[in-house]
């Protein structure tokens, strides 16, 4: 998914004399975002090309920060590319920039340029943008290619830059990276103990998030914190380990005295809905000490798809439109729970009047990069790649082998979309 360099012309608003402070320029950059204002920002931009303030690397590096900060990477490409003399900030600024705004593509060749240069080269800031952007992008080749770049550099002993390796490997499908990376690690903290029982959840092995947890408890060095609870609750939801999730909730608020978060319940919600305990769930939210908002109720509209939970799948999607009556994501959760069951004059009801109020679901692409090969962008559906039939064909293939290896009695439940 190659994308051209960004380009832009220079913001050309100026403010008025009395809406720039007496503030240094770098200084007041740098609560622009605190005052959400884009305007504000450039008007401040405009001013410092008007006074000749311009060049200056640490004004260049706030207005580039300001510019990613408000997403706007083609003004914060403007004054990288004008500027006359770059420091490691400034390349980090916009690797980092252009990494998180999708431009994977330019993220890397600028760190390519950084790397192949004379004078600065690359650090931790910079290793970590990278791979953060492989990681988001799904390019396993050019992660494996930095991860390479990383051992040479001797940057492998960074504990942030090993966390991070962890997770992507473990998003890019290679647990078996992530888990060599994690034991020849001499220190860890807590991130990396929360990354490691992440990427097995992410990878639906809960037994092994729980032996890890529990090698943390033993380990003493850390403390579980409330990342470590959602990582393992989630990961026994994704594993069905009910009694084994739940134990943990109990765990950390009467062992760690660790309150629970809004993300806590949600995560038990959605163990007790994906085993289809839903008088449970439905119990453990009454007894909530705050009051549920569409990150309980959501999960559990979700699981009444699963098991054609009706009755329960009203009610959510009621206590929903209350709290996002302009969201299409619950209307489309309860169609789906009503084609499940067969009733497809309300399924079809609910779409319709989407159509009225112009709602529209935002398509799902999928992009996945295979073997360094240029990948191809798709959705739910897509007929217009060249072997599409035989794309489908093998997918129907897996669907069957798995039906037939699961023996699963709600898979004739499913609606197919290829069929």
């Amino acid at each position: 998914m190659r994308r051209s360099p960004p380009r832009s012309t220079l913001p050309s608003s100026s403010p008025a004399r009395s809406t720039v402070p007496s503030l240094s320029p770098r200084r007041t950059l740098s609560c622009t975002p605190t005052s959400r204002s884009l305007k504000y920002g450039k008007g401040i931009h405009a001013h410092l090309i008007k006074m000749n303030d311009l060049p200056s690397i640490s004004i260049e590096n706030s207005l580039m920060g300001m510019y990613a900060r408000f997403e706007q990477v083609d003004a914060a490409y403007v004054v990288f590319k004008g500027m006359q003399i770059k420091d490691i900030v400034s390349w980090n600024t916009m690797i980092s920039c252009l990494a998180k705004s999708d431009h994977v593509d330019e993220a890397l060749e600028l760190f390519s340029i950084l790397h192949g240069g004379d004078g600065l080269v690359p650090d931790f800031v910079t290793v970590l943008s990278v791979v953060q952007a492989c990681s988001n992008a799904g390019l396993l080749q050019q992660g494996q290619m930095l991860h390479g770049y990383i051992i040479k550099s001797g940057s492998l002993y960074d504990v942030s830059i090993c966390n991070a390796l962890i997770s992507m490997y473990a998003k890019l499908g290679r647990i078996d990276f992530s888990e060599q990376i994690f034991e020849q690690m001499d220190i860890k903290d807590i991130v990396s103990w929360n990354s490691m029982i992440n990427a097995y959840g992410i990878h639906g092995d809960g037994l092994s998030s729980l032996r890890i947890f529990n090698e943390l408890q033993d380990d003493g060095t850390c403390s579980p914190n409330a990342i470590t609870f959602v990582s393992v609750i989630s990961a026994c939801s994704h594993s069905g380990l009910v009694s084994e999730g739940y134990r943990c909730f109990q765990s950390m608020k009467n062992d760690y005295r660790i309150e629970p978060s809004m993300d806590h319940y949600a995560s038990v919600v959605d163990l007790l809905g994906r085993s289809g305990r839903f008088a449970e769930a439905e119990q453990f939210i009454r007894n909530m000490p705050v009051h549920p908002n569409s990150s309980i109720w959501g999960p559990l509209l979700a699981a009444c798809s699963l098991y054609g939970n009706i009755d329960l799948a009203e009610k959510a999607a009621i206590e929903l439109s209350i709290l996002e009556p302009e969201s299409d994501i619950w209307r489309v959760s309860l169609s789906n729970v009503y084609a499940v069951v067969g009733r497809w004059k309300d399924s079809a009801k609910i779409r319709t009047e989407m159509k009225r109020v112009g709602l529209k679901k935002e398509a799902g692409w999928s992009f996945v990069d295979v073997g360094g090969v240029e990948g191809f962008k798709f959705v739910a559906a897509d007929t217009r790649h060249g072997d599409s039939e035989q794309i489908y064909a093998v997918l129907r293939s897996m669907n069957k082998h798995m039906a037939d290896v699961a023996g699963d009695v709600h898979q004739s439940s499913l609606v197919s979309v290829i069929s």
